[in-house]
């Protein structure tokens, strides 16, 4: 009961932030220059119209009103129309979400599968010429700029091979995963240098902790003392960066997919944004705010799996 009651208390203390995330979404886009009423009618539509369609989509209610009206409906799972396509928000964003969260959990996988040998490696030997060079490539990888590195990925790698699209994802789930592999790899490159950096410092300071320092004077060396007692020690902080960097990897979907034409909720988000379509917007932000919230809170229950004290301590 005690897991279940403080996974509740998580789930719950993050409602007020992810309403928070809303209303402020929709003060943003009601600041926004331009008429949204506007450019549903039509550029040359008169007046008349334009009103007749902004009290049509409530665009003549005071915000409090227009907020807690879509709170009401998202609750019910309702997220609106479209003004562009006329379509149900939800079923764009359920048709583009498969290709956002492929991309961002390869990109996170590949991330890991780098940051535990470099990060070992290069906590070996601090300040060692392997810790150096992982050092350097890192800085590289934290100042290279995502866009750039997409567009370098399709010019060097793409483009003279054959071997992956370059935009969109093609028919059948052999192409579908080819298409997945170069925006996942940019995805893994732009967050693996931070996970890289924490772990090396985890793994630095386990190294000269008093239970790891007894653990070598009772004969622990080598791998068995790396896997019982540093890797496992270093989990958590491990399981926390990873988190934060998922989170960052879903936003820089926006990015990549923009560059590689994924039919995503990133390439969705571009195009609402640019048409000033409201409800695709608002549901575009509250399902990014709602994934990002969640990647927190499962970090917190895999925390408090592995540390029982994070559990005692909530």
């Amino acid at each position: 009961m005690g897991r279940y009651a403080f996974v509740a208390r998580r789930a719950i203390s993050l409602i007020p932030l992810l309403l928070g995330i809303l209303f402020l979404v929709m003060l943003l886009l009601s600041l926004a220059p331009g008429d949204p009423a506007r450019m549903v009618a039509g550029p040359r539509a008169p007046e008349a119209e334009v009103a007749r369609i902004a009290h049509e989509i409530g665009l003549d209610q005071p915000i409090w009103e227009r907020y807690a009206h879509y709170v009401v409906q998202v609750v019910q799972g309702d997220f609106g129309t479209s003004f562009k396509t006329g379509q149900p928000v939800a079923d764009q964003i359920v048709a583009q979400l498969p290709v956002t969260l492929t991309v961002a959990i390869a990109g996170v996988l590949l991330a890991l599968l780098v940051t535990v040998p470099l990060a070992v490696l290069a906590a070996k030997r601090p300040d060692g010429p392997a810790d150096h060079v992982i050092r350097i490539l890192g800085t590289l990888g934290i100042g290279l700029p995502t866009f750039w590195v997409a567009i370098m990925a399709i010019r060097l790698i793409a483009l003279p091979t054959g071997w992956f699209p370059v935009a969109g994802v093609g028919p059948g789930p052999g192409q579908y995963a080819l298409a997945m592999v170069l925006p996942s790899v940019v995805v893994a490159i732009s967050i693996t240098a931070p996970m890289i950096r924490s772990l090396r410092a985890t793994m630095i300071d386990l190294h000269e902790a008093e239970f790891v320092v007894a653990a070598r004077t009772l004969g622990f060396t080598g791998l068995a003392l790396l896997r019982q007692f540093q890797l496992r020690n270093a989990v958590p902080p491990l399981i926390t960066v990873t988190a934060a960097q998922a989170g960052y990897a879903l936003f820089g979907t926006v990015v990549v997919e923009v560059a590689f034409g994924l039919p995503g909720m990133g390439q969705g988000l571009v195009v609402a944004a640019s048409t000033r379509d409201f409800p695709l917007v608002q549901g575009y932000a509250i399902v990014f705010a709602v994934l990002v919230v969640a990647l927190y809170l499962i970090a917190d229950v895999v925390n408090a799996a592995v540390d029982p004290r994070v559990r005692i301590s909530a």
